[in-house]
C-alpha cells in the first residue's frame, strides 16, 4: 500500500499495488479512520513509478467524478466534423447525443437512457427529440443532417452512433487522434443552452482538434511536446478559420459569446474556455484554453491541475 496524495478531493488516498504494478484497488481515508494494512507486494517501486501510479489513480478518480467520458475521434489541425458539411448547430447536438452511448463491450454505440429502475433502453426517435430540446423541424433537419453524413445509423429500429466518431470504454482509435468528452460536464452545458446557442456551443467544439494534449492551449501545433514551441492561435486567426469577420467590434463580441459557457459543479462556477491576452516588448499577444474538465486529452494530472489553476478555470 502506498500512500498519495488527491489534490482534488478533501482527503487522501490508500492505494494498492498488485506484484504487476497495476492498481487494484484505492480507498479514500478519513479522519479519524484506521487502516491495518497487510502488505502483500514485495516488489520495490522508483519514486518515478509511484509518480506515474499515482496519476493513474488520479486521472481515474477525475473522470469519474465528472460523470465519466466518451471518446471523440478527429483530424487534427482540421475544424471539427467540417468535412463533413452539417449545419454548425447540430455538432453541438451531436457530442451531446453521443454522451447517451453504449460501451463498446455491450451493445456498441447503441444511444441509450436509463429508466425509473435505472436500467439501459434503446432511445426512441422521440426519446432523443425530448433530450434535445428541438422541435418538429429542427428535430427531422438534425436527423436528416447527421445520417446523410453517415455519423448515426439505424438497426431493427435501434439507433447507434457511427463507432468511427464516437466510442464509450476501451479507446478504438487506433493510430488516429482523439481525446475525452466528458458526460456530465458536456450533457450541463447543453441543458443550460437554449437552441440559439447550440451554433454558439459548436465553435467551441469545432476549436478541440486545436486543442494542446496536454495544455488544451488552442494552437497550430497541438502534438507539440516541447511547451516553449507551441504556436498559439489568437482570436484573429480562429476566426478567420471560422470564416468568421475579423473586423476588431465583431470579433470581441464574438469573443465575448464564446465565453459566457460555464458550467456548474459542487458550488463552483467552471467556464468552457479561458483567455489571455499578453503585453510585453514583443507586443500584444492572445489566446484561448479549453476547460480540461470539458474536453482533455492528457495524462499527466500535475499539468491538469496547473491549467485548472492558473487559467482561472475555477
Amino acid at each position: 500500500m502506498y500512500k498519495i496524495e488527491n489534490w482534488n478531493r478533501q482527503y487522501d488516498s490508500l492505494v494498492h499495488i498488485g506484484r504487476d504494478g497495476t492498481i487494484k484497488n484505492d480507498v479514500v481515508i478519513k479522519p479519524n479512520e484506521k487502516f491495518i494494512i497487510e502488505e502483500d507486494n514485495k516488489r520495490n517501486f522508483t519514486d518515478e513509478q509511484i509518480k506515474i501510479i499515482s496519476s493513474k489513480s488520479e486521472l481515474k478518480r477525475y473522470t469519474t467524478d465528472l460523470g465519466g467520458y466518451i471518446h471523440m475521434c478527429y483530424i487534427n489541425n482540421e475544424l471539427l466534423f467540417n468535412k463533413l458539411n452539417i449545419d454548425r448547430a447540430n455538432i453541438s447536438r451531436l457530442i451531446y447525443l453521443a454522451t447517451y452511448i453504449d460501451y463498446n463491450d455491450k451493445q456498441e454505440n447503441l444511444i441509450i437512457d436509463k429508466d425509473k429502475f435505472n436500467q439501459d433502453y434503446p432511445m426512441t426517435r422521440k426519446d432523443i427529440q425530448y433530450k434535445l430540446k428541438l422541435s418538429d423541424v429542427s428535430f427531422r433537419r438534425f436527423m436528416s443532417d447527421i445520417k446523410k453524413a453517415n455519423l448515426v445509423y439505424e438497426v431493427d429500429k435501434k439507433i447507434y452512433m457511427n463507432p468511427e466518431y464516437f466510442s464509450r470504454g476501451k479507446s478504438n482509435f487506433e493510430n488516429k487522434n482523439y481525446t475525452r468528452i466528458f458526460i456530465n460536464p458536456t450533457r450541463i452545458l447543453y441543458e443550460n443552452s437554449t437552441p440559439r446557442q447550440h451554433k454558439q456551443l459548436s465553435y467551441i467544439f469545432q476549436l478541440i482538434p486545436f486543442a494542446h494534449y496536454e495544455l488544451n492551449i488552442i494552437c497550430e501545433n497541438p502534438n507539440e511536446p516541447d511547451f516553449r514551441k507551441i504556436k498559439k492561435l489568437n482570436l484573429e486567426k480562429i476566426c478567420k478559420m471560422l470564416g468568421l469577420s475579423t473586423e476588431a467590434r465583431q470579433m470581441r463580441n464574438f469573443r465575448n459569446e464564446l465565453l459566457k459557457f460555464y458550467i456548474q459543479i459542487g458550488g463552483c462556477k467552471y467556464y468552457f474556455l479561458s483567455y489571455a491576452k499578453i503585453l510585453n516588448g514583443y507586443g500584444i499577444k492572445d489566446y484561448f484554453t479549453i476547460n480540461p474538465k470539458i474536453s482533455w486529452a492528457g495524462k499527466n494530472t500535475d499539468i491538469l491541475r496547473d491549467i485548472i489553476d492558473i487559467c482561472y478555470f475555477e
